[in-house]
């Protein structure tokens, strides 16, 4: 395999070389076609030819090792693409009528794939194809079709990448001023996407309809409609998971309205009305059509430079099944400015929500007050918020249902579920397009923090670094209870220009029983949060650096869980010398946290960072990246690393590129590397 890989990056060389032998010749072919004047009628003309010649080298190696440890396992890809793309511009009688561009070229992609002894390879011929009539250009009725076959590389994380064919065709119309006082924009396409890489496969389907339609209403403001209409077919899913194919619809109406008005605007006025209609059908059964809709009002008024006030009121209504929501809150306030040092707000809110398992009327009414002080050395800042809320909950059922939380998991962090109290057993992770449904243990894994349910990224398993999911669950619908709050927040603070800030926060929050049984305690909260944060200029010799970092600490008691973080970070930033322009900018991060109640979900994080950026001149740009975590407070051990190297070097019209990223997780046994590598050069004309 190693003669291989040189192979190819010889030939690349070769065809590097011959770049701007070939672009020179083509430039020189093409120039008689430009013409200095496109506005002459002809039967047909052609106004202009350009494209490019590209050659690009990736290499992907990766080595794991799952959660009962043993040997690594190793896989490894190389590709080759050398590609021609040219794009005509033309014209029929008059570019007024119909304009045209066309374009396309031949692509050939060899790659190679091995592991553990066993390797293949494979030579693929494809082409790129990109079309566009556009009709009346200049006309208040216009329209055009369009045809885009594209072969691509696309990104799936760090370090992993995956070779799609895409295809994207349908149609434009619009109709513009002065034809309707209301201009109207029309779109209609179909998109495919078909791709395989080491661990993804990629078969989606997509029909959309857009509509688009812009009023304006006088000098007071515009309202602005839109439509889509979306249709998704998938086949989509990890490549160790069995696949199962998905259909999903849903249509979606908006209508944004904003208005200004009064003799100097001081008053605007936003509404919002959705309507959103969806279904899903798949492998594992069909989930009911969902109904959902908005209704968004906002008012606000500057009475003065010291007096503002504002009025919000919001419908949201959902249906899915035997399952029905209709949530109604309103909230109006001001603010006051008593002098430059003195200011103020209050507010009073309320939600009344109406569910099929939970009833309950929620109202609350806030003030705070700001005053700062400058003194003789620095300002100081005195701040107090307080809040007083009633809740009265009637629940009919014991537990509700969440269904598809969507969610972003990153690394092997922990992400909190926006519900608590999750019932357990029933939770359940699939892809986007639910054409996958995830393993716990093997793909993810849930831990519990007082009413709190986490989920974090397994290494090893089938859920991409980043990916996004959807979660499914019950969770308890909290019992019939009424209750009420006393919240009461003391925040001071201390600052020397912008190099020196101390700081601390109080807040209590008492909760008060008046009726029921809630199936969880109410959460009594006394919490203290103190700090410090600078950033500092210095100067060494010629030299100018930013030092800065942060100190906080938080002692937190609550009677559901209650726990101690403290976190410390420093950083150190200067420009780069002999360079153009550039920096460097080296941190570290430390922190540490304790649970009461779940000793064994502790974090104990350090981390390390570097990066780095320089413009040379010559069009040369460079930057590099480094950083390093290790978390030792959790059962199993966590740690990660990721360097990459990015360098550019771009001379008139050609362009050459280098990316280099390692990337290393570890997580108990488990541990996975994976290097990537790509190079490219293109030359345009």
């Amino acid at each position: 395999m190693p003669n291989r890989a040189a192979c190819l990056i010889t030939r690349l060389a070769i065809g590097v070389a011959l770049l701007p032998v070939v672009s020179s010749c083509w430039a020189q072919a093409s120039a008689p076609l430009r013409l200095k004047s496109a506005s002459e009628i002809a039967p047909f003309r052609i106004i202009g030819i350009d494209g490019y010649v590209k050659a690009r080298y990736l290499t992907d190696d990766s080595s794991s090792v799952g959660t009962a440890g043993g040997t690594p396992v190793r896989a490894t890809q190389s590709n080759l693409s050398e590609e021609i793309y040219l794009m005509t511009h033309s014209y029929i009688y008059h570019p007024s009528l119909l304009l045209l561009d066309l374009g396309g070229g031949p692509i050939i992609d060899k790659s190679q794939d091995g592991g553990d002894g066993v390797g293949t390879s494979a030579r693929r011929q494809m082409f790129n194809l990109n079309g566009r009539a556009t009709f009346l250009r200049d006309k208040p009725y216009t329209g055009a079709l369009f045809y885009d076959r594209s072969n691509q590389t696309q990104s799936m994380g760090p370090a992993q990448q995956m070779f799609n064919e895409n295809t994207r065709y349908g149609a434009t119309f619009s109709l513009l001023s002065p034809v309707t006082p209301v201009p109207m924009q029309v779109e209609l396409t179909r998109s495919t996407s078909q791709g395989k890489g080491a661990e993804q496969v990629m078969d989606d389907r997509i029909d959309q309809l857009r509509i688009k339609m812009d009023a304006t209403i006088s000098k007071l403001g515009g309202s602005t409609f839109q439509f889509v209409g979306t249709r998704q077919d998938s086949a989509s899913g990890s490549s160790g998971l069995p696949i199962q194919a998905s259909r999903s619809a849903s249509d979606r109406a908006n209508l944004d309205t904003r208005l200004k008005f009064g003799s100097t605007n001081e008053y605007e006025l936003s509404n919002a009305v959705a309507l959103n209609r969806s279904s899903f059908t798949g492998g594992q059964g069909s989930l009911a059509n969902q109904k959902d809709a908005s209704f968004g009002l906002d008012l606000r008024a500057r009475h003065s430079e010291e007096l503002q006030t504002y009025g919000r009121y919001n419908l949201n209504a959902s249906r899915q099944d035997d399952q029905s929501m209709t949530l109604n809150a309103a909230s109006a306030g001001l603010s006051y400015r008593v002098s430059p040092d003195l200011s103020g707000a209050l507010a009073v809110r309320g939600e009344v929500n109406r569910a099929s398992q939970l009833s309950s009327t929620f109202y609350a009414i806030d003030g705070s007050a700001q005053y700062r002080q400058t003194l003789p050395l620095g300002q100081a800042t005195a701040g107090y918020n307080v809040s007083y809320s009633q809740r009265d909950q009637q629940a009919t059922s014991l537990q509700t249902k969440m269904l598809g939380e969507h969610v972003t998991l990153g690394s092997t962090s922990f992400v909190s579920l926006s519900k608590p109290q999750i019932i357990a057993g029933t939770v359940v992770v699939t892809n986007l397009t639910r054409t996958q449904t995830f393993v716990e243990g093997g793909d993810y894994l849930l831990s519990q923090i007082g009413l709190e349910l986490r989920i974090q990224r397994l290494i090893g398993g089938n859920i991409l670094d980043g990916q996004e999911v959807l979660i499914d669950y019950d969770y308890s619908s909290g019992g019939s209870y009424a209750a009420s709050q006393l919240d009461n927040t003391l925040s001071l603070s201390w600052s020397y220009k912008s190099y020196l800030n101390f700081f601390v926060r109080h807040l209590t929050s008492t909760p008060r029983l008046e009726s029921g049984s809630p199936t969880s305690p109410l959460n009594s909260v006394n919490s203290t949060f103190y700090g410090a944060r600078t950033d500092i200029p210095l100067s060494l010799l010629t030299q100018e650096f930013l030092l800065g970092g942060s100190a906080e600490r938080e002692v937190r008691r609550e009677t559901i869980s209650s726990y101690r973080r403290a976190n410390l970070e420093a950083y150190v930033q200067t420009d780069l010398p002999l360079v153009r322009s550039g920096n460097i900018h080296i941190g570290a991060r430390q922190m540490q946290v304790n649970y009461e109640d779940s000793p064994l979900q502790a974090v104990k994080l350090t981390a390390v960072d570097i990066r780095l950026w320089a413009r040379i001149g010559y069009g040369i740009d460079l930057s590099a990246e480094a950083s390093r975590h290790r978390d030792t407070g959790a059962p199993e051990l966590r740690e990660g690393s990721a360097a990459s190297i990015r360098a550019q070097w771009r001379q008139r019209k050609l362009l050459w590129t280098l990316d280099l990223t390692r990337v290393h997780d570890a997580q108990g046994l488990a541990e996975r590397t994976r290097t990537y590598g790509q190079l490219l050069l293109r030359r345009d004309f």
